[in-house]
């Protein structure tokens, strides 16, 4: 911990020091994303800063109850672009590996902005000037509520409500591996702000309309097994029929996970360009991390993901031979 709160510091002198502020974070975002990125927000907005959140992609509906539509992608590409090659400090939040900041990687990388990593995910973050690691906590968000509480910072409701949906999201409702004691100490905390935890609740994971279910209900009945493993494919024309974008696959792979006969689970979902998006889940020992990293990917023991342009039937293909083969357990199994 003596490490991390002195990262803690230089990143309280960083902002203190400076005065415009980008803060982005990955594509297909999620609640510990976008949670990370509105508490930097608000708090570099409360202290006069010119500040800047970026999200690559479009921003899913369900989380409108955080203002991200006010805050994130509010000026053109183009100006964007200006804002980051002009920008003093750019934060990197919740990001996994500096690539999924998709079109906004190279902006970014070129920019001559300090930059700061902050993440619970394997440290994939290079050419940073500064790296808040913690691949312990359930969520980027339990590490930036320590940054503000370490640093004497006041949590506003609006901070508060950001990080515990980060929280609440990343910890699937505090039921994920990885949930801890600290984890619900935070929670705890957080919602003694003006918050209303079951209302959260609804807004994250209760946010569906009757397509989105009935393409659920149809991903799900083409479930495939075979042993210790489930696999669900979705493919482009699937994607199309059912007029659903990627976003709205989100928690999807944790209804497959709920098969108590099995360990291991693939989601496979080919994109309209034609691209791969693998997401894995495990439970017990077997280490998806691993398996997404022998892929260009990465993520955590029990939750990971990687992309490939190979064909659909190629990538699900090689994906459960390599999971075959490995079927990685951990060293206490």
């Amino acid at each position: 911990m003596g490490k991390q709160n002195n990262a803690f510091q230089i990143l309280k002198k960083m902002i203190d020091d400076h005065n415009h502020f980008v803060v982005i974070s990955h594509i297909y975002t999620d609640g510990d994303a976008l949670g990370a990125v509105m508490a930097f927000y608000h708090y570099l907005k409360s202290l006069g800063k010119k500040v800047e959140a970026i999200i690559p992609g479009s921003l899913p509906a369900r989380y409108d109850f955080l203002k991200t539509r006010q805050a994130i992608n509010r000026h053109s590409k183009s100006r964007l672009k200006k804002i980051i090659e002009r920008a003093d400090v750019i934060l990197i939040v919740d990001i996994s590996a500096l690539e999924r900041m998709d079109e906004w990687y190279a902006p970014v990388m070129a920019s001559k902005a300090k930059k700061v990593c902050i993440d619970h995910h394997p440290d994939m973050c290079e050419q940073m000037d500064l790296k808040i690691i913690d691949v312990q906590r359930i969520a980027t968000c339990e590490i930036v509520y320590d940054f503000f509480k370490t640093q004497g910072i006041e949590i506003t409701d609006d901070m508060a409500l950001a990080l515990y949906t980060g929280i609440l999201s990343d910890s699937g409702g505090f039921r994920f591996e990885g949930t801890s004691g600290k984890t619900l100490e935070i929670a705890a905390q957080l919602a003694r702000k003006n918050i209303d935890p079951a209302w959260v609740y609804r807004q994250v994971y209760e946010y569906s309309n009757k397509n989105q279910l009935r393409f659920w209900g149809h991903v799900l009945a083409g479930l495939q097994s075979e042993g210790v493993i489930d696999w669900a494919v979705v493919s482009r024309e699937t994607l199309q029929k059912f007029n659903v974008n990627i976003e709205e696959l989100n928690g999807l792979i944790d209804i497959i996970r709920r098969d108590a006969a099995a360990q291991i689970f693939a989601m496979f979902v080919e994109k309209k360009n034609g691209e791969v998006m693998v997401g894995l889940r495990s439970k017990n020992g077997f280490d998806v991390g691993q398996l997404a990293r022998r892929f260009g990917g990465g993520g955590h023991f029990h939750a990971a993901g990687f992309s490939s342009s190979l064909p659909l039937r190629e990538v699900v293909q090689m994906t459960l031979e390599q999971i075959k083969q490995d079927q990685v357990l951990s060293p206490e199994e």
